[in-house]
């Protein structure tokens, strides 16, 4: 085979070559953005993530028109209960017996004295103190009658003494002599000095000072 037929032939033969690799890299070429193109995808699609409904926030809007806040009150001044602490209507009591106390003491010590009447019943009040069991127990301290009305004191240091010598001395004007000394008589204490004033009336008198 002489070179010419070699020259004349090498065109047809390398054609026969190019042609299958011109068909694979084409077919390689074809089919690699169909690759990328799905793994593109596949990589870039994010499945939606599932929220339910009941998680998500509710916003709520007050539609209602804004009322200012009420300015705070003033403080009231406090207003006197009407109440009284047993200190203070203890006092209260002393207060107005004293008073009585007071007024019967200068009406009495102010009357004349009509020396028959009153030497008459002042021992008769004395006889009933002496021949009654319970003002027996009395601490007497003065027995005198004046014209219209006789006082008689008594040491009283509490409060359940004084009690006890009321009772016992109307006890006595009703049961003494069936009666005979009965007439109009009052109480007057002074207890922040531990007294009690028991006051008789003449028959045909009455007490002025209640």
């Amino acid at each position: 085979m002489n070179i010419d037929m070699v020259k004349a032939r090498l065109p047809l033969w390398g054609g026969v070559l190019v042609l299958p690799i011109l068909a694979l890299g084409f077919y390689l070429d074809h089919q690699r953005p169909m690759a990328v193109d799905s793994f593109t995808q596949q990589s870039l699609v994010i499945p939606p993530a599932k929220v339910s409904v009941q998680e998500l926030p509710v916003l709520v809007i007050d539609q209602r028109p804004s009322v200012p806040a009420p300015a705070p009150a003033a403080p009231r001044a406090e207003e006197p209960s009407g109440l009284l602490t047993p200190e203070e209507a203890r006092k209260a009591v002393f207060g107005k017996e004293n008073a009585v106390y007071e007024k019967a003491t200068n009406l009495f010590e102010a009357e004349a004295i009509d020396v028959d009447w009153a030497t008459a019943y002042e021992q008769s009040l004395r006889t009933m103190f002496t021949s009654h069991s319970g003002l027996m127990r009395v601490s007497v301290n003065t027995i005198s009658c004046h014209t219209s009305m006789c006082r008689i004191e008594v040491f009283t240091p509490r409060d359940t003494d004084a009690d006890y010598f009321t009772a016992m001395f109307y006890n006595a004007l009703d049961n003494f002599r069936e009666g005979a000394l009965k007439a109009e008589a009052s109480i007057a204490r002074r207890m922040e000095q531990g007294m009690t004033s028991v006051y008789i009336a003449r028959k045909g008198y009455t007490l002025g000072f209640y």
